[in-house]
């Protein structure tokens, strides 16, 4: 059975002892790397928070960096056509221009060349008139054969 005895006593004392030493010098220290340790590794995934947060916040400021610059882009090759487009309308229109002016010049230039064969074509049937002309002057006869060699001269001088 159950005796009650100073050993009893002296075993309770001691366990009480050594709790209350091991409670102090033992646990405390323990939870207080625990609680120092809890705290650190919060403060390391707030940390990782933050990081994460900073990190979706520059992938969304560089998605609308390249936004922004598919947009210049865009905008760039749209005047550069436009530009094109400019340019090759101008050169379309001068080369139009210069072409009519061409052939505006080879016009009046073929005028005045037909004009100088017409006047010299009449200078020359002139010639010829007044040569008959002179010739039935000077015989009166043989008006016939005179007006034969006229017709005959003229036709030469047209066929030239």
């Amino acid at each position: 059975m159950l005796r009650l005895d100073i050993n009893l006593l002296f075993t309770a004392a001691n366990l009480l002892i050594w709790f209350v030493l091991i409670r102090k010098f033992l646990f405390k220290p323990v939870n207080a790397v625990i609680s120092k340790r809890e705290e650190a590794i919060a403060s390391q995934y707030e940390k990782a928070q933050k990081l994460q947060e900073e990190a979706k916040a520059e992938k969304d400021r560089c998605s609308e960096f390249q936004t922004q610059i598919e947009k210049e882009k865009a905008a760039a090759v749209s005047k550069a056509q436009e530009k094109a487009r400019t340019e090759y309308d101008r050169i379309v229109t001068e080369a139009k221009d210069k072409a009519e002016q061409i052939v505006e010049a080879s016009r009046k230039e073929a005028e005045i060349e037909k004009a100088r064969i017409v006047g010299k074509a009449e200078q020359e049937i002139r010639s010829v008139i007044m040569d008959a002309a002179v010739k039935s002057m000077q015989s009166g006869a043989g008006d016939h054969a005179l007006y034969d060699q006229f017709l005959t001269k003229a036709g030469e001088t047209h066929a030239e």
